[in-house]
């Protein structure tokens, strides 16, 4: 069992080293994305409400350390039944496993020789460490210098392999932790370090060379620097991940820059039969798009506010799709495919909604929920966001809903931005539940009726709850 731990430990640290310098995957990383990809929905919502911003490090940590206790129990209890070739059987059983887990977690990002190297290193450990603890055991064959020479080397590379694989996850948790939720809207524009972020990368995300980035068309590649160059255009747009819960902070709104990809397409040969847009980028993460709907306003963004994309944000390049959630907009993108034929994305391969159409909704930003207020002159202000089709009214209810009061919609900063909204009034004393609808500009009410994220993006109304005396 010792060998078999040590063996998993070394095996999942040299995966864990292997992946941040190679891009070799990463076997946490997909047997969490096999654990997802057989999980109900349902369970997937519950676990990611309850855990919110710390769901995926927790599952990374969790499949790691599964891993490697594998690793132990199965040396265990295959020595008992063939001590003679319980090393072989084990190896064989690691590659096996390994390479059924890597085939059903393939991503086109992926490369065969990456996924070789890595179900290698992981079968390859068992042998390479039963030799080592056999040598150290074997005083006629090895003299005390080099046993000691040798355990202190072996020891120290199973204590580096921890400590890494604990580096990897502390920090995946700090990001996580820091990084994932948005914030209120205090302001028109959301600050960059303030945009929220969210990913598929239980691994971590991308970073990627500028110089060597290439955006990837059939028929020619575009560096940085050719990309920079292309006429660019200025669209400011307000992103909401389809996870976004109703009054969640999943939201905001910032000026992105880059050429239309209308004009990228014109670089390439788009064949006569070709449907569909296919997006790739450099995590793996797939998309597709109808070239039907392409308009003028479609960007492929390389500045948000004024600067260049931030790794977070995609850099060197992702998609911005007006009235689509985030998950049709990808980052970090490096190839464009054409195809007569619809090819799912990532998300959609996991149950969500393949049109990704933003839904009405709106937000009470202030008061907070739970304020205490001294009675009389009440100020209400809040958001309101119905993707391309605009918002045209805001109402607010503090009676159940007998009873709704249009709220004063501030000036339209873009057609494709949230719209800042405020309502004054008076209240006498007494416990109120405030809630907030709004219309978008097609004369069309969001709907009231409460709705999970899953599939296509939560519905319901906004309340909060006031005291006032």
């Amino acid at each position: 069992m010792l060998i078999g731990l040590s063996a998993g430990a070394l095996a999942v640290g040299a995966d864990y080293l292997a992946h941040a310098l190679f891009a070799v995957p990463l076997l946490p990383e997909q047997a969490g994305y096999v654990l997802l990809k057989g999980m109900p929905l349902s369970t997937f919502e519950s676990l990611l409400k309850a855990l919110g911003v710390l769901a995926r490090p927790l599952l990374l940590v969790g499949a790691t350390l599964v891993i490697i206790a594998a690793y132990g129990v199965t040396a265990w209890l295959i020595a008992r039944l063939q001590p003679g070739i319980w090393v072989p059987i084990l190896s064989a059983l690691v590659l096996v496993a390994g390479t059924i887990v890597a085939i059903v977690a393939l991503s086109p990002g992926d490369s065969v020789a990456g996924v070789a190297v890595e179900v290698i290193v992981l079968a390859a450990m068992v042998p390479i460490v039963d030799l080592i603890t056999r040598r150290l055991s074997a005083p006629a064959l090895v003299n005390e210098d080099r046993r000691i020479l040798l355990r202190n080397v072996f020891y120290g590379a199973v204590g580096i392999a921890v400590l890494g694989i604990g580096y990897a996850t502390v920090r995946r948790f700090a990001t996580a932790l820091a990084i994932t939720e948005g914030n209120r809207a205090g302001s028109e524009l959301t600050d960059v370090n303030d945009f929220y972020v969210v990913s598929k990368n239980i691994g971590g995300d991308p970073v990627v060379n500028a110089s060597n980035w290439r955006l990837n068309l059939p028929t020619r590649s575009i560096t940085y620097d050719e990309l920079l160059k292309l006429p660019a255009e200025t669209m400011e747009l307000t992103l909401e991940c389809i996870s976004n819960e109703v009054g969640g902070t999943l939201i905001s709104n910032g000026v992105w820059k880059g050429p239309r990809v209308s004009d990228i397409l014109a670089l390439t040969t788009v064949p006569s039969e070709a449907i569909w847009l296919l997006m790739e980028s450099a995590d793996g993460y797939t998309e597709s798009f109808p070239l039907r709907e392409l308009t003028p306003a479609h960007l492929l963004a390389t500045h948000l506010n004024g600067a260049p994309l931030t790794s977070p944000h995609g850099f060197p390049a992702r998609f911005i799709f007006p009235g689509h959630y985030g998950m049709k907009q990808p980052k970090w993108v490096t190839r464009i495919r054409f195809s007569a034929s619809d090819q799912p994305g990532y998300w959609e391969n996991n149950g969500w909604d393949e049109r990704a159409i933003v839904k009405t909704m709106s937000r009470i930003d202030q008061p907070v929920d739970g304020a205490a207020l001294a009675a009389g002159s009440a100020q209400f202000a809040g958001i309101a966001f119905a993707g391309a089709r605009r918002i045209s009214s805001v109402e607010l209810s503090w009676d159940g809903g007998r009873s709704w009061h249009p709220g004063e919609l501030q000036a339209e900063f873009s057609p494709y931005a949230w719209r800042f909204w405020r309502l004054s009034t008076n209240l006498g004393a007494g416990h109120y539940r405030v809630s907030v609808r709004a219309r978008d500009g097609e004369g069309t009410l969001q709907s009231s009726r409460p709705a999970p994220t899953l599939p296509n993006g939560a519905d319901g109304y906004h309340t909060i709850s006031l005291d006032l005396a």
